[in-house]
């Protein structure tokens, strides 16, 4: 079998349209050229502005849990700040208890109490600021006054009024001192 041409139906020529777009002119393909730049540019544009914004964003949320983590570092030492007096009274209650005082279940039972508040203190890693016979350090210390001795060099603390404690490198609370000063 052979397949005869049909001669009534035309050829298609190569200056047709194809899926009924015109044939374009130079200029009109260098107009959309210069077009399609354009949108490129805007895309890229577009692009840096959205990884901008991500970054922001991403700068946002480690800023916000920095200032988290700070407003609970700021609470827990508001808390131990006002924790401390306590511990100060528990002290001063030992210190002038009697030794039968101390033998009773009452002074037993105070001496537990200190020593429970002790532990969740250093639980929360706060510990004494050393000071009797330190160097004077005004960021540790605070001086109440100065007192001639013989037997502590000049500058150094003398006398421990309060104790002061600090929580890693933080100070919650200066130890409040007397500094020794040269003998008149």
């Amino acid at each position: 079998m052979s397949v005869q041409s049909d001669e009534s139906t035309p050829k298609r020529q190569e200056t047709e349209p194809v899926n009924g777009a015109q044939p374009e002119s130079a200029d009109d393909l260098e107009r959309l050229r210069a077009e399609l730049a354009e949108i490129e540019q805007k895309a890229d544009e577009y692009l840096r502005l959205a990884q901008r914004t991500q970054a922001d964003f991403i700068n946002y949320r480690r800023r916000v849990d920095e200032e988290r983590a700070q407003q609970a570092r700021d609470a827990t030492v508001s808390f131990l700040q006002r924790l401390l007096p306590i511990l100060d009274d528990f002290e001063r209650a030992l210190a002038n208890a009697t030794p039968a005082d101390l033998e009773s279940s009452w002074g037993r039972g105070v001496q537990l109490v200190e020593r429970n508040l002790r532990g969740l203190l250093a639980a929360e890693d706060v510990q004494r600021i050393p000071a009797e016979g330190a160097e004077f350090d005004p960021r540790e210390h605070e001086a109440l006054g100065r007192q001639p001795s013989p037997d502590v060099p000049e500058g150094h603390v003398l006398h421990v009024v309060r104790q002061g404690y600090k929580k890693g490198d933080r100070v919650i609370r200066p130890a409040q001192v007397i500094i020794a000063s040269r003998p008149e």
